[in-house]
């Protein structure tokens, strides 16, 4: 929004004083008593705002010094609660912090305002978490300029998944590249899908292949399963399926619900039900709704067990609650 507008906005809405203040933060050099008298005019005691706007309305009140640098993004921020109190949200997500984890976020929103790259890191870490990706994305890229891995690695996220900016493959790729050159465990892993599906670079399955293999060493689940993928089908590398087995293995212990769910299906299909059973339970105490299904029907069959319709209506319940349709049919034939 442009700030005149906003100026006009605060005039029509009886703040005179601050609409004059706003424009001196424009203006002028921003002074945190300008911004403090800005918020105690407009923000009076007991004031009922959306939750996330009163956790950034608490982060910006006890700024007491801040950069210059940051100063834009102060800016936004005195913007983003100035417009709700000028034109009200109907819609917010609840969000529940205690007061220690209040105070914790507040802190870091006042050490990120002075070029502590950690809390800004932190920060857009936090604000993620409750689905502020324009305010995340800023603090992320800030983080990231003093080649912060993990920071890149949001980055590229974001600009793969063209959220909050446009799809860039190319940001995307150099991203990656940066924190996979790091060591950053997921960004390797992403590195590697881009040469394996040809994302900006040109498709190159070997060079995956190794890439996927160095991610697999940090205990990315991802990596193990793209591995056992790859060597059953010979992408990359010649088909050695003693080889993919082992992949696919190692990521169900390592927590992919694919491959556990996978793993499963195999011991079915070769009569193996004890077996099965207990990759779907795996799958299953991750809170996997396919994994739970697939609980349900051995149960409900007798797959590796004997036939309990009890427990195989207690998994389809499970699974039918997180919304899988193939779980809800079931209930109503059982």
């Amino acid at each position: 929004m442009e700030m005149n507008h906003l100026h006009k906005e605060l005039h029509h809405m009886g703040y005179h004083h601050s609409a004059e203040l706003v424009t001196k933060l424009i203006e002028e050099d921003m002074s945190i008593d300008n911004l403090t008298q800005i918020l105690e005019e407009c923000v009076p005691p007991h004031t009922m705002l959306p939750d996330d706007i009163t956790i950034l309305y608490n982060q910006l009140k006890q700024v007491a010094t801040f950069h210059e640098k940051y100063q834009p993004i102060l800016l936004r921020d005195l913007t983003i609660i100035l417009m709700e109190i000028i034109h009200p949200s109907t819609d917010s997500a609840v969000i529940f912090l205690e007061d220690d984890e209040l105070n914790e976020v507040t802190e870091l929103y006042s050490g990120a305002v002075v070029g502590n790259f950690d809390a800004q890191l932190e920060l857009g870490h936090f604000y993620q978490s409750i689905n502020q990706d324009e305010w995340a994305f800023d603090w992320f890229k800030l983080s990231a300029t003093v080649g912060n891995a993990d920071a890149l690695y949001m980055l590229g996220n974001y600009y793969f998944m063209g959220k909050v900016v446009e799809q860039d493959l190319e940001k995307t790729y150099y991203c990656y590249k940066s924190a996979a050159e790091k060591g950053h465990a997921d960004a390797l892993n992403n590195f590697a899908d881009m040469y394996l599906r040809g994302e900006y670079v040109e498709k190159d399955e070997k060079k995956a292949l190794k890439i996927f293999k160095l991610a697999a060493e940090k205990e990315v689940p991802e990596a193990m399963y793209t591995l056992g993928y790859m060597y059953e089908n010979g992408v990359g590398t010649i088909v050695d399926l003693e080889e993919s087995r082992e992949w696919f293995i190692k990521s169900a212990h390592a927590g992919d619900v694919f491959a556990a769910n996978r793993l499963g299906h195999e011991a079915v299909e070769n009569g193996r039900g004890e077996e099965a059973i207990s990759w779907y339970q795996m799958a299953a105490e991750s809170g996997d709704s396919y994994g739970e299904f697939n609980l349900g029907l051995c149960y409900e069959n007798g797959i590796g067990t004997t036939v309990n319709l009890k427990k195989a209506k207690n998994w389809y319940k499970r699974a039918a609650l997180k919304g899988d349709e193939q779980a809800k049919e079931r209930l109503k034939e059982l």
